[in-house]
Formats: C-alpha cells, sequence, structure tokens
C-alpha cells in the first residue's frame, strides 16, 4: 500500500500549521514587548493585539474589544499610544483609523 500521497498531504497541513503557529508567536512576543517598553494599560495592549493582528483600528475597533469601559476611556488609550509614536492615525475623529508605525520594529 503507497502512502506517498497521504504522507504529502498530511505534511503540507502539518507546516502549513507551524508557519500559522510561529507567526502567531512572534506577534504575541512582539505585543508583550512593546506593552512592556512602553508601560501600555490593558485596554492598550489589546488595541495593540488588535493592530498587529489586522493591521488596522478604529475607535469602534477598540470600544468593542473593550465594552465595559466608559467611550472616553478608548479615545483616550489611543491618544496616549499616538503620544508615544506607537501608531500613526488619518482621518477625521469619527473615521479615524490607525495603523501601527512602519518604523516600529527598526
Amino acid at each position: 500500500m503507497d502512502m506517498t500521497g497521504w504522507l504529502d498531504y498530511f505534511l503540507t497541513g502539518l507546516e502549513t500549521q507551524i508557519v500559522e503557529v510561529r507567526e502567531r508567536s512572534e506577534q504575541v512576543i512582539r505585543r508583550d514587548v512593546l506593552v512592556k517598553q512602553h508601560r501600555l494599560n490593558e485596554r492598550q495592549a489589546k488595541a495593540l493585539g488588535h493592530l498587529l493582528q489586522h493591521s488596522k483600528l478604529t475607535i469602534q475597533d477598540l470600544e468593542a474589544l473593550c465594552p465595559t469601559v466608559n467611550r472616553r476611556s478608548p479615545q483616550r488609550d489611543l491618544k496616549g499610544m499616538l503620544d508615544k509614536n506607537l501608531i500613526a492615525a488619518e482621518g477625521a475623529t469619527n473615521q479615524l483609523v490607525c495603523r501601527l508605525r512602519g518604523d516600529l520594529w527598526g
């Protein structure tokens, strides 16, 4: 019985999963390093995780990540991240889109 096809299929799937796990691990490590370096709070850490995963963040995204906090808190959190030069923002206040700064990883 030739199992070459099955082994090839299995190894391709395994390789894909290993790559995904490695990428996700790198994101978590980057997030943790930046959180510690810049003394970010829990909401800012969530925002940073979202940015690493999705490459952009809106105030509505952050409000959805932290539904139990006052509406002004996510705004202050983003302002704090802007002040620390972690993110760049574009657009008007209601349509503000934040992205990680391109030079952040040197």
